[in-house]
């Protein structure tokens, strides 16, 4: 884990790679800090297929915080889920609008049976970022911690992002 994780209130993972440290690391992070506020938790991979071993853990995570919602109403959503498959591509003529629509209409994601949406081609980094400061959180730029692994071209995208929002960025290596 790294030593930069400690005390943050908002706390963005990207990931692009194997995650088997990184789990270890987050649930040692989990027990070490109570002071993160909002995890948004982005993972980009090429296909669904890539993301089987790690769903149980994912839906787990979904469960665990719905019933803590349940319980407590006047608390906001702590972890967001982002999965990005970059295998399916746009069509030139109607983008992935019957994708879209079908995920839109059912209750779980037709891919991964998970409450998050899986969002189709690679991410739009900036509409993204921009998201972050925009929500009702109240977070500011300087509260924007985003922790990446994975490789090196999407790092440069994203550290160029982080510095047009002047967002801390820190760059995992395992």
């Amino acid at each position: 884990m790294s030593e930069n994780q400690g005390n943050f209130e908002t706390y963005v993972k990207v990931y692009s790679a194997d995650l088997d440290p990184e789990i270890e690391a987050t649930e040692e992070m989990d027990q070490k800090n109570n002071q993160i506020l909002k995890v948004d938790f982005i993972w980009v991979n090429q296909d669904y297929k890539s993301f089987e071993w790690f769903l149980k853990l994912l839906r787990q995570f979904e469960q665990e915080q719905d019933a803590y919602l349940a319980l407590n109403s006047n608390e906001h959503r702590f972890l967001i889920i982002h999965l990005y498959f970059t295998e399916i591509k746009d069509d030139q003529y109607i983008g992935t609008a019957p994708l879209e629509l079908i995920t839109q209409v059912a209750t779980e994601d037709i891919f991964t049976g998970l409450k998050a949406r899986t969002h189709f081609g690679r991410p739009r980094w900036e509409s993204i970022f921009s998201g972050f400061i925009k929500d009702d959180t109240g977070f500011t730029a300087d509260d924007i911690n985003i922790f990446f692994c994975g490789p090196a071209a999407m790092r440069n995208a994203i550290q160029e992002s982080c510095t047009k929002h002047r967002f801390h960025f820190y760059d995992e290596k395992f």
